[in-house]
């Protein structure tokens, strides 16, 4: 039988592009999220602020700045969350100087009201925060030992997929990307950065998660079904084994 080079062509460019999307979303989360909780995070951003906008107000400039922000978000970020670098605190009619920064300590982006945010926050553990509390000493190495040998496994497991089932092709590429989006996370900050929040109001709230993490549920249900699948797909009878000899008319 011929080697089936076309999974492995799906596996590493799914990894591709699922890897370059999580970073980049990351990054851009990174860049234009906030989050300052005691004891928790302590993630500012800093917005530099060019000539054209000499003599706005922080307001303004933040209006400009936070185009996904409402009227209302804008206020409270000028008036609670704006600093200058050094910690001057900001107000909304503030001036803001060319070439100078402003330092924002929180940022939210509300995308469904009561249902879907952006928020940066940081996970040093593993999916729902599981040994987030352990000493980075041990706990960053053992997320990148397993998140490898999760990559070696994922591999070692397409080998022995069929052509035809490329549902259970396509959701191993999927955890795969998801694993290594993380494991890049872990070797460059030590944690993962989450920003996805889904939630009914205040009172009901699935962990944050990132784009990593949708892609490992994603490729799980697709490998789900192809396996659901296989179970109702009828299978040839194996070449090997002796035919039942057939039943003598009396």
């Amino acid at each position: 039988m011929k080697p089936n080079f076309t999974k492995y062509i799906i596996f590493f460019l799914v990894i591709l592009v699922g890897v370059a999307l999580d970073q980049w979303s990351k990054d851009y989360a990174s860049s234009r999220l906030a989050t300052q909780r005691a004891g928790s995070v302590d993630h500012p951003i800093y917005l530099p602020v060019d000539e054209a906008a000499e003599g706005a107000t922080v307001q303004s400039f933040l209006t400009a700045e936070f185009e996904s922000n409402t009227p209302e978000e804008i206020d409270a970020i000028a008036r609670y969350h704006t600093e200058r670098p050094d910690g001057t605190k900001l107000a909304p009619d503030s001036p803001v100087d060319a070439l100078d920064e402003i330092k924002v300590t929180n940022r939210k982006v509300v995308v469904i009201p009561d249902y879907w945010d952006y928020q940066y926050t940081e996970n040093p553990g593993a999916a729902f925060g599981i040994l987030a509390d352990g000493h980075e000493d041990w706990r960053v190495p053992f997320f990148v030992i397993v998140s490898l040998l999760a990559v070696l496994m994922i591999l070692f497991i397409l080998r022995g997929v069929l052509p035809d089932q490329r549902m259970m092709i396509w959701g191993l590429s999927f955890i795969a990307s998801g694993a290594i989006g993380n494991f890049i996370d872990r070797i460059r900050f030590g944690y993962v950065i989450d920003f996805i929040v889904w939630k009914y109001t205040d009172a009901y709230r699935w962990p944050t998660f990132n784009i990593a993490d949708a892609l490992i549920c994603i490729g799980v249900g697709l490998m789900a079904i192809e396996l659901i699948r296989d179970a109702f797909r009828p299978h040839p009878e194996d070449p090997s084994k002796p035919a039942e000899p057939a039943e003598q008319v009396g």
